[in-house]
């Protein structure tokens, strides 16, 4: 099959269409590639339990174990097919992702629509506000917990940061890690949100861990792309720096 040239639009969707047959794993991921995923999950002290629920996802009629499902909607660049579709991820826990260190989470998200894609979870840092227990007369918060505590972790802060705002408290954690397509890497960042209307950090975190369901919001983006991927730092200082990219234009704040 004759491939389609680089000029062309399509070409950031011949990497991973499903209606193209013969592999298209020698073209690289279109740099910034964006795609915004929502779901339902479940926040423990220790882990993250994603649901299976999101409606019109035939998938999850029966729930994959360790998995659930969200619904894909911005999608740009390399990730622009699977926009208005759904997708599986994994559930994540400190034993077998411990934060502040590498490790490697195979098929953290996949797609209903087709295999050409999965993104890989390689790195969880630490939250960066100051920290406490139970955020208890703070506006900005980095929950601890014993229960966290790793050689790379040694005072078990969690990966949250509890922002609030004059809405409320937004709730956010960072990622990093590996988009994978046939033999084609590029280098991933991401943050994943929840928000809390009208509540202070100290009364969005007891309402998080109390096991309820919460709604999240995530924001994932192709920050490189090459053959062989970066060490984890170089990939955490990308995922920072889009952090940073995306919520400084709502910067929290208690005014």
């Amino acid at each position: 099959m004759k491939m389609l040239s680089i000029a062309t639009p399509t070409v950031l969707t011949c990497v991973f269409a499903a209606m193209v047959p013969a592999p298209c794993s020698a073209t690289p991921f279109a740099l910034n590639s964006q795609l915004s995923i929502s779901g339902d999950v479940i926040l423990g002290s220790t882990f993250l339990s994603f649901l299976c629920n999101q409606p019109g996802d035939p998938v999850c009629v029966s729930p994959p174990a360790g998995r659930g499902d969200f619904a894909a909607s911005t999608a740009t660049g390399s990730f622009a097919q699977y926009g208005g579709t759904f997708g599986l991820i994994n559930s994540i826990n400190n034993a077998a992702q411990p934060l502040n260190t590498s490790f490697s989470l195979p098929n953290f998200i996949t797609f209903d629509l087709n295999n050409n894609v999965s993104l890989e979870l390689t790195f969880i840092p630490l939250g960066s506000d100051p920290i406490s227990t139970n955020c208890a007369g703070l506006a900005h918060c980095t929950p601890q917990n014993s229960l966290l505590i790793t050689p790379n972790n040694p005072q078990g802060v969690s990966a949250f940061n509890f922002d609030q705002n004059v809405s409320g408290t937004t709730a956010s954690f960072l990622v990093s890690g590996i988009a994978h397509s046939g033999t084609d890497t590029g280098v991933l960042g991401g943050v994943f949100t929840i928000t809390f209307p009208g509540l202070t950090p100290q009364q969005a975190l007891a309402l998080a861990l109390a096991g309820i369901q919460l709604t999240y919001s995530a924001t994932l983006q192709v920050t490189g792309s090459s053959s062989s991927v970066p060490e984890p730092a170089p990939m955490l200082l990308t995922g920072v720096g889009l952090f940073a990219l995306l919520v400084g234009r709502r910067k929290w704040s208690l005014n």
